[in-house]
């Protein structure tokens, strides 16, 4: 049994507008202000359509058939998310993660998986995730090892956050990862992927 989860991946022009955002706000944080942060590689970024805690091959395959034949049908085609901006994430006061964040986004219930969401093996995924979708995409990772305020020094730069333009973050596949938590950082091995038409 394998970790795995299905996700959005960026477009390389995308990824490339968001690199060089990411990247002055990564020189921000950890050089004026001493986060201990690093930054996602950014072909890890991602946006997690379902994730599963486990699945067997033969679930996995049961899992992606549907998500490929709904990717050639076009079910995502045009797919854009309205982006809040980048955030701490899953709080300020806690946070884990610096993503880019977006809105709730209403529009899953006309996604290939919404209606086979009580059966196996995608009653296996993070159903409540799922139906209640707020994108992000995860551009750094924070090792919190003494206690700080994160939440003032994140509001001293509300500010100079970079700005993320309506449209510019965009995806052009759906694909399929396994998921390996390593000491260092997590691994994503790609198993299977389909563009969006």
């Amino acid at each position: 049994m394998t970790r795995c989860f299905l996700a959005f991946e960026l477009s390389e022009d995308s990824r490339a507008y968001l690199a060089e955002r990411a990247r002055a706000l990564h020189a921000r944080l950890a050089g004026e202000l001493g986060w201990p942060v690093r930054l996602v590689p950014p072909d890890n970024w991602h946006a997690t359509l379902l994730f599963f805690d486990d699945l067997d091959p033969a679930q996995r395959e049961a899992a992606w058939g549907p998500v490929a034949e709904g990717a050639r049908a076009g079910a995502w085609r045009g797919l854009a998310f309205a982006w809040r901006g980048f955030a701490l994430w899953p709080s300020p006061r806690r946070p884990s993660l610096v993503c880019l964040e977006g809105d709730e986004y209403p529009g899953t219930a006309g996604w290939p998986v919404a209606p086979l969401l009580a059966q196996e093996p995608f009653c296996r995924g993070d159903v409540a995730h799922f139906r209640r979708y707020r994108p992000h995409v995860t551009v750094m990772r924070l090792r919190r090892g003494r206690h700080r305020l994160w939440a003032r020094d994140w509001e001293g730069l509300s500010g100079a956050l970079p700005a993320i333009e309506p449209g510019r973050v965009r995806f052009d596949r759906v694909s399929f990862f396994l998921s390996t938590l390593s000491r260092d950082a997590p691994i994503y091995p790609r198993e299977r992927t389909a563009p969006l038409g």
